[in-house]
């Protein structure tokens, strides 16, 4: 008979401590606004709206005192006034107003008072259109939408390893030869690079005109395109168009645009020591500064791998001639060559955090995407320079947007709608002078994952609705149930563009823990209006099944089955739980030091899924596993396996060898089997899932069979081989559960 308690008085909305009670009253139903307004008050009447009446027809009133974005929106019984100093704060208050009035029934507003302006100056979404081409028609709707959000910059990462999309007139190899690339049937991570000879299909630039419409339908809804040029690195297409612009220690071997991640490959990157490549580059933006009127350009400058500078004899004459010793100085100076030329057409220059790497001298504006920021802090607490945040930790969207069981497939972590919407750049500690520095944030969609513009808008929305309520809305007044309303307004403006949009946010998100023999079962949905409902004999959940309330005590066997449901109506995908058992299932993992805190996984009843990253897997990084399970009383052991995951693309592999030990008091252990595997089990190139069963020993000198504890021991297995796209990195070691009959 199962057993199934209800334990821990725990609420659905205590357990998300995060997510504040939901609003009531006019109020809460007048502000549904994204992004938030800096202050808004109600007044009482309403006006009648005229049959046909629309935003463009509020009066507009110019104030000089008023900031160059702000602006102020008035309804009265008499009509809609607008008050700003500039253009852009008039097409800000029309799209507030725009809001107000789709949520509107039609014939009245309510009469109210909105005074607002932008916490930061940089408001951004950058596009990455080289690992996908994006068709210029999907970045216009792509632009209507982040201008109705009052975002001011679209940065167009315009060129990598993986093409070139840009028209340069001067070297039109650059898209004859560096915008294609060869057919891939797989994950990015899994492409392998390309062979001489081999078709190029795939790809697509955008003609200089074609970035000229770009620049103009944004420049009409005051979002400025900034273009990003990569240098040194993430420069293979470009330099598969024109070879002569690596080291000459590549000799004449092929170099073709990469489709995927590129391994050793993607080290080929521009000399430093070579003259040629300044002045192929400075060709090459001075023809991006007569497309682009942005007073920045992004010049890249992440991911140098230098391995090739160190032996290039150009390389190394020119560090010479500039007197430095230190490779990454290197690119600072390569960097600081290429800024002072933009700033003598005029323009200024931004990079990726690595560039700090190099200690340029000129001014550049840094933005911090590693991890949380932090190099871009360091650097701005130690220079002074001006930087923006688009950390890869809380910002970027290619990660998994919901509970990954759901999701379509990419990499690393999650950056779920409320982690972007909660996400607060500045830290307690931060002065005021590191305050100013900053100039905002930016939301960062790479695109290895997308296939189509649709899959660009999943990965997109409503994650960017987010991202520009937290760019404008003032410090401290984040309200988590209030923004859901208003994206519940907002959704129809999406809908009537076509544009898709994710609904992972209504999804469940499960931890199961060990518990005493038991095992205990959590249930979380980010958004606070919803009830979860859930059965435990496998039918599918209803809005009349049990409502989840408080965390459930069960043991293996149970398979649990909820969703989320809201006005009677399902709205999320339905988590379906099937909780194995085994000896080891709920008990105790003692001494485990696994390197991302999930040690508790290899105990829980629930099998990990092909998604190393889904919370599931408990992972080593570049060490031995060490854990003991406590079983909680002596039993019989017949034999032990071990879950684990290999993915040597994703730099995941198997160990090199299992050892089980047994003991009765903990303290004495005894060897009860081990076993070896081979490179082709450890290494393997896609996802696939192994049960490592270790033979036990059946003639070992103890005469005991029976045991209360069981020491695992899984040894690292060195580097990945070089044959693979990684090969020569350190790999994780991931374990899902322990099985012990």
């Amino acid at each position: 008979m199962k057993r199934i308690l209800i334990l821990l008085a725990l609420s659905l909305g205590s357990s998300l401590g995060h997510l504040s009670a939901r609003p009531e009253g006019v109020l809460a139903r007048a502000r549904t606004v994204i992004p938030q307004p800096s202050s808004l008050s109600l007044e009482e009447g309403f006006y009648l709206l005229p049959k046909g009446w629309k935003a463009e027809k509020a009066k507009h009133h110019r104030d000089g005192s008023l900031p160059e974005e702000a602006y102020r929106l008035t309804v009265t019984p008499r009509g809609v006034t607008i008050t700003a100093s500039t253009k852009k704060g008039f097409f800000y208050g029309e799209q507030t107003l725009r809001q107000l009035l789709l949520q509107s029934d039609g014939e009245r507003l309510r009469c109210l008072t909105i005074d607002d302006a932008p916490r930061f100056a940089y408001r951004g979404l950058m596009l990455d259109v080289v690992r996908y081409f994006i068709p210029k028609e999907h970045i216009l709707k792509i632009i209507d939408v982040a201008a109705s959000l009052k975002l001011n910059n679209l940065h167009l990462h315009l060129t990598d390893d993986n093409g070139w999309r840009i028209e340069i007139k001067k070297y039109p190899r650059l898209t004859s030869v560096g915008a294609w690339r060869v057919e891939r049937n797989t994950y990015f991570q899994n492409r392998e690079n390309p062979r001489e000879g081999e078709p190029t299909p795939v790809g697509g630039f955008y003609t200089q005109r074609d970035l000229r419409d770009i620049v103009a339908y944004a420049k009409q809804r005051h979002v400025n395109i900034v273009p990003e040029i990569e240098m040194p690195a993430h420069s293979v297409a470009a330099i598969a168009a024109y070879p002569e612009m690596t080291c000459p220690v590549m000799g004449n071997r092929f170099i073709g645009v990469l489709p995927g991640i590129g391994g050793k490959d993607a080290s080929i990157i521009y000399c430093a020591g070579n003259e040629r490549v300044y002045r192929f580059l400075q060709d090459i933006l001075d023809e991006v500064i007569d497309i682009f009127p942005s007073e920045y350009i992004h010049l890249g400058g992440d991911e140098a791998e230098k391995s090739h500078w160190k032996v290039c004899p150009l390389c190394q004459q020119q560090m010479q001639r500039e007197g430095i010793d230190d490779i990454e100085q290197l690119q600072g100076r390569f960097m600081d060559r290429m800024i002072r030329y933009l700033n003598s057409k005029g323009r200024r220059a931004m990079g990726w955090d690595e560039v700090v790497l190099g200690s340029p001298q000129e001014d550049i504006t840094i933005f911090g995407w590693q991890g949380y920021g932090q190099a871009s802090i360091r650097d701005a607490r130690k220079s002074g320079r001006p930087f923006i945040l688009t950390p890869a930790r809380q910002l970027y969207l290619i990660r998994y947007q919901g509970p990954q069981w759901f999701e379509p497939y990419t990499y690393f972590g999650n950056n779920t709608l409320h982690d972007v919407y909660s996400y607060e750049p500045v830290a307690d500690d931060w002065t005021p002078s590191m305050e100013h520095q900053l100039q905002g944030i930016q939301a960062s969609l790479w695109t290895e994952f997308c296939l189509s513009p649709s899959d660009v808008d999943y990965l997109l929305f409503p994650r960017l609705m987010a991202l520009a309520d937290n760019a404008w809305r003032a410090k401290g007044t984040a309200n988590w149930s209030q923004f859901v309303q208003a994206l519940d307004a907002y959704l129809p403006f999406l809908e009537e563009r076509g544009i898709g949009y994710a609904r992972s946010m209504y999804n469940i998100s499960h931890t199961v823990s060990p518990n005493d023999g038991l095992l205990l079962v959590e249930l979380a949905c980010e958004r606070p209006d919803v009830e979860i409902r859930f059965t435990m004999n496998g039918d599918e959940p209803t809005a009349g099944s049990q409502r989840y309330q408080q965390a459930i005590l069960t043991d293996a066997g149970t398979t649990l089955k909820a969703a989320t449901f809201r006005n009677g109506q399902q709205q999320g995908k339905t988590l379906t739980l099937s909780l194995v058992g085994n000896k080891a299932t709920g008990c105790t993992v003692l001494k485990a030091s696994a390197t991302n805190g999930l040690a508790d996984r290899l105990t829980n009843g629930v099998r990990g899924s092909l998604r190393h990253s889904d919370f599931e897997w408990a992972g080593w990084y570049d060490t031995d596993a060490d854990f003991t399970v406590d079983l909680g009383d002596t039993v019989a052991v017949s034999s032990v396996t071990l879950g684990a995951i290999a993915n040597a693309n994703m730099t995941v592999a198997l160990p090199r060898e299992v050892r089980v030990y047994g003991s009765v008091d903990g303290e004495v252990f005894v060897p009860l089997g081990e076993v070896s595997l081979t490179d082709a089990d450890i290494f393997a190139r896609e996802a696939t899932r192994h049960d490592i069963v270790v033979p036990l020993i059946s003639h070992h000198p103890s005469p005991i069979t029976h045991y209360r504890y069981l020491r695992v021991q899984a040894l690292h297995p060195g580097p990945i081989p070089e044959a693979f796209i990684r090969g020569g990195q350190s790999p994780w070691m991931y374990f899902d559960e322990v099985i012990v009959e």
